[in-house]
């Protein structure tokens, strides 16, 4: 008696290139969504760590009653204590306080708000007292346009953000961003008085009817 034999079914090459396709889009579909996740994740936590260090520097500016300030850099920013023997703002000497350098794959931009004579006098009040110290021989620090050495002018830019005893702050909007998704992105406005708020948050209240 013969046997019949028995059909054999298998994989054409179409099928294979198919399901090959398919693990590549579902691969790459992964590893996408894992980048988002993280770029989005670091956003939050520099967001909230700056916000940390801007109310940390509000706070220790009224209890110690010493003028602090904030350098920003598009790649990160350095707390500063202004010191009246050297004439300058030199950085906090606190661990809690350090200059923080952002990851490769963000960058911070910030913008003064317009707030008229306050925002002047602010910035007016700062300079001033800086700029009398070193006329009377207290330091050595630079201001904007004197000579010095290229190389110290550019480590030693003048901060844009100062903390008075009297509580009041150089009112601001800071945002941070990711380089390859610019509609990924945190945005803090601080006030005069040292409030914190978010601005797309305030748009969308007036917005609406």
């Amino acid at each position: 008696m013969r046997l019949r034999p028995v059909d054999q079914a298998g994989f054409t090459l179409l099928e294979i290139m198919v399901v090959v396709m398919l693990m590549g889009l579902l691969t790459a579909v992964l590893v996408s969504q894992g980048n988002w996740t993280s770029d989005d994740r670091q956003l939050e936590e520099e967001a909230a760590r700056l916000e940390d260090t801007l109310a940390l520097l509000n706070e220790r500016s009224r209890f110690s009653g010493q003028l602090l300030a904030l350098r920003l850099q598009t790649t990160g920013w350095t707390p500063l204590a202004y010191d009246r023997i050297e004439g300058d703002f030199l950085p906090v000497d606190d661990t809690a306080l350090k200059a923080h350098r952002l990851p490769p794959s963000l960058e911070l931009v910030w913008e003064l708000d317009d707030l008229g004579e306050d925002q002047a006098r602010l910035s007016d009040v700062a300079e001033t007292l800086v700029q009398d110290d070193v006329m009377a021989g207290t330091g050595e620090g630079l201001l904007d346009g004197e000579e010095g050495d290229e190389s110290d002018q550019d480590d030693e830019v003048f901060p844009q953000v100062f903390f008075f005893p009297s509580g009041e702050v150089s009112p601001l909007t800071v945002t941070l961003r990711a380089y390859d998704d610019v509609e990924a992105e945190q945005r803090l406005r601080v006030s005069a008085l040292g409030q914190f708020s978010d601005p797309d948050a305030e748009n969308d209240e007036e917005s609406e009817p």
